[in-house]
């Protein structure tokens, strides 16, 4: 009996210490998964201050050949500088020397609590690229696939994909002045100056550096993804949804910013939300109830600078 009672106590204490010890487990996971990604952050403003700019999402030649994403920019702040020695930048990604590269697992690139199966060489933590992307042609897109983007029209002219500002007329400005104002990050062609350019520096951010959302989780996707180098978009940001204008048109009567919120938003493996962190470097834990038009505040560098259908509710940061 004496035998009995003390399996009763053991088994009773080791029901009530096992709870508590997945929460401390669970903790300890969350806060390596906020600090990898604050010390991302700092990288990330590091390379901006030394170039004066934020790198390009993902650089392609001209032909659309895949070269590097943002990541291997920030190399030298994470303490690799030994894979940045090694890296090949008149050379694609995806093949030699550059590919095997891509496939070495860096612990900072992702977070502990992220829990699929696939490659080792996964990045949990992607660029904020506003609604959509340039890829190889200098189109406005968007869509769940960068094989088969969309085109996206940002002043809702009726006109998509313009060669110049000439044939994209609104007084609200051209698709490709308004994709600037949403995004933070964006393809660019390389080497630069051979084509497409553009980028934002730190005085261009003009919605406040601590009210716009630098990087964020995401969950890894196997099989989808080339590893952490890979340029393609959809492998290295997250976006607001395309949807917040109605068939992919910014027309009056079309827009909605709190539909901003989609499966191409942040997302991770702990519960109630994910770690962001903001362009001054500082972190926040955002949940998931938060409000779509809000999230788009975040989302958007210039924001508060657009007119027209799309021009954003009257609302800060909250």
């Amino acid at each position: 009996m004496e035998l009995l009672v003390v399996i009763s106590v053991i088994g009773m204490l080791m029901a009530l210490l096992l709870p508590a010890v997945q929460r401390a487990r669970e903790a300890a996971r969350r806060n390596q998964c906020a600090n990898n990604i604050r010390n991302l952050g700092l990288a990330v403003q590091g390379e901006m201050n030394a170039k004066r700019r934020l790198p390009a999402s993902g650089n392609f030649s001209t032909k659309g050949v895949p070269f590097h994403d943002w990541v291997v920019n920030i190399l030298p702040y994470i303490e690799r500088a030994d894979l940045i020695g090694q890296w090949r930048f008149d050379q694609p990604s995806n093949e030699p020397p550059n590919a095997p590269l891509g496939t070495i697992a860096i612990g900072a690139l992702t977070c502990p609590d992220d829990t699929a199966t696939g490659s080792a060489a996964r990045l949990n933590f992607l660029a904020n690229g506003g609604f959509g992307w340039t890829e190889p042609v200098d189109c406005p897109s968007v869509g769940s696939s960068a094989s088969s983007p969309q085109p996206f029209d940002y002043n809702g002219n009726g006109v998509t994909c313009a060669t110049n500002a000439a044939q994209d007329g609104s007084p609200f400005g051209t698709d490709k002045a308004i994709f600037f104002k949403t995004g933070l990050f964006f393809p660019e062609n390389w080497p630069y100056g051979s084509g497409t350019e553009r980028h934002h520096t730190p005085d261009s951010i003009y919605d406040g550096l601590s009210l716009t959302i630098l990087l964020g989780e995401k969950r890894w996707m196997p099989g989808r993804f080339a590893g952490w180098a890979d340029p393609h978009p959809l492998s290295n940001c997250f976006f607001m949804s395309a949807s917040v204008c109605q068939n992919n048109k910014c027309s009056p009567g079309n827009v909605d910013w709190r539909r901003a919120r989609s499966s191409s938003s942040p997302s991770s493996w702990h519960p109630g939300g994910v770690n962001v962190i903001f362009c001054d470097g500082h972190l926040k834990f955002l949940g998931d109830g938060v409000d779509g038009a809000v999230y788009a505040w975040m989302m958007t560098p210039q924001g508060s600078k657009i007119k027209g259908a799309l021009a954003q509710p009257p609302m800060g940061y909250q």
